[in-house]
């Protein structure tokens, strides 16, 4: 862990001089560490997987202070942090008044808590799994160079050690049911995934257990994280969970991911709390998302939760950029119907995009010339659209947004556009503006045999890979 990922920010509290001041306190941990006269130690704590400075402490001659306040800190996990860059984590929970030694040779084996049960006993876990680590890389060297009846027992030993690490973990989740230790453990465990039996007859077993594994992940992955309690919030694995979730157990298209994201917002309600941090969380994933169609959950989350005045925290200029953005791609997303709009060529002819489009796929362009992306865009879609300028089944309805007749006439000789379809709407009758996000250019739609939108805003590498597939 770097220190430069540290908040800058430290909030610095009063530090009592004496232990017996705890007595008065919510909040008092007792530091010593003779090794660190003199010195400072910082107290981090964790929030959606990345590290703050919640507090920190100047020791005194013996190396000895104490972390206190009238009010307790939140639970959840944080860390006891040394200017050289040494660190181990600390679990707190309701019971806040202890005393850590620390050696600074050996920062987490050697660390000795004494007080709240909580604390000790998350402290003795890590020590547990230190332990049972080193057992387990000793065996699987070991394994390497075995004998093939060796590697059978050898096997056998590192199941044993993976089972009595569970059995420690279920004995902890039992011991505090509802306290931080048991919920921090708890989020860890992935559920087991249930053995599948073929009873549909299924003919291809492999595809079956494949697609068995997917929709038990998909639907259960989750199930041991506490989205409604704020305590799981506060853990260092919760922001990598969540993202392991999105990008690698669910499928990467819209359709798989919109619906496990909204419920994952729809567990975290039940808390003011949770339902901000989550809904903010998925809202920010909906707009960073390369994946497209994930404009559709933008818009999504933006109704359900934020225009409809659920979001109690959201202020007025968020509000009216989201109602800004929503407004721009609402009426053009993946999946929908394309707008039937009219617009003319050269010879002020206007026609429907439905009749200019292909029997197949339609691609609508939109550009500037003045735009340094369009023209470097436009040159290759150009020589694409050459290699089925005599296939009905795709046509590229390339829109000029501007109304210089002879700026677009230039730009189309000069790039050669005779394979498109070239049009504008110099009198401003198509509203195409309104029908579809032009905000940003070049833009580019395209869309199946019943005008549904089914990819946007793609470069000419995956638009080719389409039409080879769709055009087999």
């Amino acid at each position: 862990m770097k220190y430069r990922n540290w908040c800058i920010a430290l909030l610095l509290f009063c530090v009592l001089p004496l232990w017996a001041a705890r007595a008065t306190n919510d909040y008092a941990i007792k530091i010593k560490a003779p090794d660190l006269k003199l010195d400072k130690i910082f107290l981090g704590n964790y929030y959606m997987g990345k590290l703050y400075v919640q507090d920190s402490l100047q020791l005194d001659k013996k190396g000895n202070g104490v972390f206190t306040a009238e009010k307790k800190l939140p639970e959840g996990m944080y860390v006891l942090y040394l200017k050289s860059g040494k660190y181990a984590d600390l679990l707190i929970g309701d019971d806040q008044t202890f005393s850590v030694q620390l050696d600074t040779m050996q920062m987490v084996q050697n660390m000795v808590l004494e007080g709240a049960s909580q604390s000790v006993d998350f402290a003795n876990y890590t020590k547990f799994l230190a332990a049972k680590q080193a057992e387990l890389n000793k065996l699987q060297e070991q394994y390497k160079e075995a004998s093939e009846d060796d590697k059978k027992a050898l096997s056998e030993q590192m199941a044993s050690l993976s089972e009595s690490v569970r059995a420690k973990q279920n004995e902890l989740i039992n011991t505090y049911p509802n306290g931080m230790l048991g919920l921090f453990i708890k989020g860890l465990m992935v559920p087991e995934l249930p053995e599948w039996n073929n009873t549909d007859n299924c003919a291809n077993v492999d595809s079956c257990k494949a697609m068995h594994r997917y929709l038990f992940y998909k639907n259960h992955y989750l199930d041991n994280l506490a989205l409604s309690d704020v305590r799981t919030y506060r853990t260092p694995y919760i922001n990598n969970t969540l993202t392991t979730y999105l990008d690698k157990v669910l499928l990467q298209i819209n359709d798989s991911i919109i619906p496990s994201a909204l419920q994952m917002i729809e567990r975290s309600k039940g808390n003011d709390t949770t339902f901000q941090i989550m809904a903010s969380h998925v809202l920010n994933y909906s707009v960073k998302s390369k994946i497209m169609g994930m404009d559709n959950l933008l818009v999504e989350v933006g109704k359900r939760y934020y225009l409809s005045g659920e979001a109690t925290w959201a202020d007025s200029t968020l509000l009216a950029n989201l109602t800004s953005e929503i407004n721009k791609i609402e009426r053009s997303l993946v999946g929908m119907k394309a707008h039937n709009i009219y617009l003319s060529d050269a010879n002020g002819m206007y026609k429907s995009l439905y009749d200019m489009g292909g029997s197949q796929i339609t691609v609508l362009y939109f550009y500037e010339p003045s735009c340094g992306h369009c023209r470097k865009t436009t040159p290759v879609l150009a020589e694409f659209a050459k290699k089925y300028k005599d296939d009905p089944r795709i046509k590229i309805v390339a829109v000029y947004m501007l109304e210089d007749k002879e700026e677009w006439q230039q730009f189309v000789t000069k790039h050669d556009m005779s394979a498109l379809v070239n049009v504008w709407d110099p009198k401003r009758v198509s509203n195409y503006w309104y029908w579809y996000d032009t905000s940003t250019t070049p833009m580019m739609y395209v869309m199946d045999a019943d005008h549904s939108i089914f990819a946007k805003k793609i470069d000419i590498p995956t638009l080719e890979l389409i039409a080879k597939h769709e055009l087999k």
